[in-house]
């Protein structure tokens, strides 16, 4: 990765480099590389000599220059971490974002800005007193306006249209903690690897959001049936059309009677997610055949509970008898589990219905036969 840093002097892209220093970053700065050239040419490392020599070299060699020899500094170190201070040049933002993949780094360059007010940037030039910096305040105005761009060509210092190209500006007109927290957030989100979701977690997701929709009050739950890579039907546990819900109600029937969780599903005012599903599919003549199902499940409103969302004995006995291929099930440890229809087939075909382990709510072991 490769972050670019520009602002105003006094700014506090300095307080900026030390962060990134903890994180593992190494350090260059344009100036350096400027100051590099002043010695070779025997000029005076003095700042306003040093802003011409600067100016001096984009003219010469385009006004991307001091980023350019920046970046190659960068490719032959072999660290894929950096951070580039002193970015006055909107054609310096250009080289850097250049910059992608080589020999397999992945350097994902992005540009901060760092702005600061005025007053708070000319109290602070004079509180610091830099040997380097201005002694007036007068003085001080003259060169921050120069930095942003006033008086100087396309080629020159030009901060403030550097800070039109930024990812991000960074206010720097608190404290330095605040400073920090304030980059801090927006680097961690950047460092973030994106993982593109697979199908599997997108169509689970989808389902997620279908459930939101239920009018159980116990559990949300939802079922999203794909044929052909195409959403084909959804579902989730609400009450028939047209009939008073559990919500509406505002209590839950099967609890009310005391009936065991997992038994006695016929005296439920709502219809299960899977179920809705098949249901929606045959209301639109839509075949199930070869499709797969995904299931998901949670306790109901703001808690944040999952469940193991296998379907009921019912509703299993309905998904085999519609076609499908494969069922994937939420699991409360926030993973998900794959059946293949095909595989309860043959357990049922083998052993006795009573025997399946994997059911929503009661468990086998808790039914007794006689």
């Amino acid at each position: 990765m490769i972050i670019g840093l520009t602002g105003s002097m006094g700014c506090g892209k300095g307080e900026i480099v030390k962060i990134l220093e903890k994180e593992g970053f190494s350090y260059i700065t344009l100036s350096m590389l400027v100051r590099e050239e002043a010695r070779k040419r025997g000029i005076e490392e003095e700042r306003e000599k040093l802003m011409e020599v600067g100016n001096s070299m984009r003219r010469e060699e385009g006004a991307g220059v001091l980023a350019r020899r920046a970046v190659a500094k960068i490719l032959a170190s072999g660290h894929d971490k950096w951070v580039i201070d002193g970015i006055r040049n909107p054609a310096e933002i250009d080289e850097i974002r250049n910059v992608t993949e080589v020999e397999g780094k992945d350097f994902r360059p992005f540009v901060a800005g760092v702005n600061t007010e005025r007053e708070i940037l000319i109290s602070r030039i004079l509180s610091r007193a830099r040997e380097s910096d201005a002694k007036t305040k007068d003085e001080i105005i003259r060169k921050i306006d120069r930095e942003l761009g006033v008086g100087e060509p396309e080629d020159g210092q030009q901060v403030a249209k550097c800070l039109e190209k930024v990812d991000i500006v960074v206010d720097n007109n608190g404290t330095l903690a605040e400073l920090s927290n304030g980059f801090l957030d927006w680097y961690n989100k950047k460092n973030m690897t994106y993982k593109r979701p697979s199908k599997d977690e997108y169509y689970m997701d989808l389902a997620k959001s279908v459930s939101r929709r239920g009018t159980c009050t116990k559990v949300e739950i939802g079922a999203v049936i794909i044929r052909d890579d195409q959403v084909v039907a959804t579902g989730y546990v609400g009450s028939p059309r047209g009939t008073k819900s559990s919500m509406d109600h505002g209590f839950c029937l099967r609890k009310k009677l005391g009936i065991p969780s997992g038994h006695r599903y016929e005296m439920c005012r709502s219809v299960h997610a899977e179920q809705n599903a098949i249901i929606n599919a045959a209301r639109s003549g839509t075949s199930l055949l070869g499709g797969d199902m995904y299931i998901f499940g949670k306790m109901q409103g703001e808690s944040e509970e999952l469940l193991d969302a296998f379907p009921c004995f019912i509703c299993k006995k309905m998904l085999i008898n519609c076609g499908l291929k494969r069922v994937i099930c939420s699991l409360k440890d926030g993973s998900s589990k794959i059946f293949n229809v095909e595989d309860w087939m043959n357990e049922w075909s083998q052993n006795d219905i009573i025997d399946d382990k994997d059911q929503y709510g009661v468990r086998t072991d808790d039914v007794k036969v006689s």
